[in-house]
């Protein structure tokens, strides 16, 4: 099974576009094709974005994927030191991925993950996730 930590903005592309590939990501998970990893920081972040009122989540919406989040997925208490992200809030991702020994980091914005790869966790957008699903399956 891939194992990754998936960026909040794919979470939100995910859930405002379903026809997108970020919303294949959340189709994947729900479908056990994708264990999320995920820490407390992270959990607390997706919430806090989702409730934002530019995207009018419903809030049942906002639950129901928090939830299906937790069910799936594994949390880590990673430590914070290592790694650090070129947007210092997405630093939260890189040790999440590392403490997880995460296949993957899932992000729209790649550029602030500089590295294509972090020890054994490499960077890629929705669409390559998606490419190594299918070789999975």
């Amino acid at each position: 099974m891939i194992r990754a930590v998936i960026d909040t903005n794919v979470l939100v592309s995910g859930l405002l576009s379903p026809a997108g590939n970020e919303a294949l990501i959340l189709l994947a998970i729900n479908q056990g094709l994708v264990r999320p990893c995920f820490s407390e920081d992270i959990l607390e972040e997706y919430a806090a974005v989702l409730v934002r009122p530019k995207f009018a989540f419903p809030r049942d919406e906002i639950e129901a994927v928090l939830a299906m989040l937790r069910n799936k997925g594994e949390f880590f208490l990673p430590d914070v030191s290592g790694a650090v992200s070129a947007d210092p809030t997405d630093t939260k991702f890189l040790h999440c991925a590392q403490a997880a020994q995460a296949d993957y980091l899932v992000t729209g914005n790649k550029r602030d993950f500089p590295n294509a790869s972090y020890g054994p966790t490499r960077v890629m957008n929705a669409g390559e996730l998606l490419g190594r699903i299918t070789l999975e399956i």
